[in-house]
This record gives C-alpha cells, structure tokens and sequence, in this order.
C-alpha cells in the first residue's frame, strides 16, 4: 500500500492548521466519546533468511475519551493490525485473539490553545505484552518460555502471545512472543471530530518459541527514519460503527483508499 497520499493529508493539514487555527471550535472543545484511531508505524524490519525489507503496521482501535477542561483520558480497545511488507518473501500476520488479549491501561493527554489552534500531546505510554515485569521499562525481557514472568496472554496454550509468519512462501509457522511496546503522540485538534498528528516510538520483541526452529532467530529493525511517515488519526465514531465494519472501510475512511479519485 502507498499511504504517501494519507500522510501527506495529514501534513497538508497540521500546515492548515498552524497557520489558520482552529478557532471556530472555541477554547477547548468536547471531545468526551468514543473514536476510531489509525496509528502508522512505519520500520525497517532485518528478517530470518530475508534479509532487510520495509514494513509497515496499521494499528486500528477504539478509544474512548474522558474530558476534564484540558485533560484527556484514553482508554484503547484494539480492533485489528494489518502488517505490509515490501518484501514478497514475508508476512506477518497478528491474530484475532492477540489484538483481543491487549487491555491496555489509559493513557492521558493534554490539549491546549495557542492563538486559536488547539494541540494534543499525549506522553510516552509503555505496554509489555506477554510477559508481566516488575520495572517495565528496564526489566530485560524474558527469553526462556518457562520463565515465571511470561504468562499465556491470549489463552491459547502457548507462551506469551501467537503471531504467525510466512516466510519464502512455503515457509509458514507460529512464532510465540513477548513485546515492549511505546509511543507517544503529538498533534492538533482539527474539528471537534477529527485528531491527527504524528507519533514517536520504540518497540523490542523477543521469540520465545516457534513451531519451526528456522523462526527461532529474533527478527530486528528499527523505526523508518523519515519521521513524516509515522502519523495517527482519530475520527469520532458513529453508534453503529463495530471493529467488523472498521475491518471493511478502514482504508477509506482513514484516507487510504479513495475510489476513482487520484488525490
């Protein structure tokens, strides 16, 4: 997929907004509700009998928002990741029930108004998954399946949490892993329906296990180094919106995908 036009929407708009503001939304709008948010994270990926290949995750999810004055309250109910891979010799592919095992803890942010426009900043915001940590952001993560740390998060009778790779073509196993996921957010509110901006992140992954030993060898990479590339969008939801309905329009409705439209 070329998410150049999505992200340079994005661009085109955080320019708009810094030089017009958004001042008919008043001082600080209501943002209190539910939203559907795109996350982007674009990486250069170092892959098992691959080799280098750029590769880019769409993270789709639900967030509902609690509003007090400039304070926000975020609380994520993951949906779905889809991982592309420039490489025709990958994929990687998160299941259902990983994405069902997240339970993220809320996240805070902070808006405020400068000469009509309104930012959003939300602070680094850390997750491990598949293991449980006792100083999660310097704990080296487990590396042996039968370390206590590591817990069966997505139920499925195998360590830590189940992703599956396809690798050469024929090459198609599971690979069982605990991660340390960060991010943090920066960017403007454009309508009182509409958030975007762009994202700073890490994220380390261990394989624990796989169901083929060629698997066995940690991938590598690290985030792409055009730092254009590396955007979120929320867009406030309508009732009858599901993760069902986001998996079928997502790319339209977050901008990928615009029919018999070139721009």
């Amino acid at each position: 997929m070329d998410y150049s036009k999505l992200h340079g929407r994005i661009q085109l708009g955080l320019i708009l907004t810094s030089l017009i503001g958004v001042a008919a939304l008043g001082a600080i709008p209501d943002l209190d509700g539910t939203w559907a948010m795109l996350q982007v994270y674009p990486r250069i990926a170092v892959l098992p009998l691959v080799g280098e290949s750029s590769q880019t995750s769409y993270v789709v999810q639900w967030v509902d928002v609690t509003q007090d004055g400039e304070s926000l309250v975020m609380t994520d109910r993951y949906c779905f990741t889809v991982i592309e891979d420039t490489s025709i010799l990958a994929s990687t592919q998160i299941p259902d029930a990983f994405m069902a095992a997240l339970r993220p803890t809320p996240r805070t942010g902070t808006l405020q108004e400068t000469d009509g426009t309104i930012t959003f900043e939300q602070p680094a915001y850390l997750e491990i998954r598949g293991a449980i940590l006792e100083n999660p952001e310097t704990d080296a993560l487990p590396v042996d399946p039968e370390d206590p740390r590591v817990f069966d998060q997505d139920e499925d009778d195998s360590p830590g949490m189940t992703v599956h790779v396809n690798l050469l073509g024929f090459i198609k196993a599971q690979i069982f892993v605990v991660q340390r996921v960060q991010y943090a957010l920066s960017g403007y509110v454009v309508s009182e329906d509409r958030i975007e901006g762009s994202i700073e992140w890490s994220d380390e992954q261990v394989v624990l296990a796989a169901t083929n030993p060629m698997l066995m060898a940690d991938s590598t990479g690290y985030p792409d180094p055009d730092l254009s590339k590396h955007i979120f969008l929320m867009i406030r939801a309508q009732e009858d919106w599901t993760c069902e309905w986001l998996k079928e329009n997502w790319r339209v409705l977050f901008g990928l995908d615009y029919p018999d439209q070139d721009s």
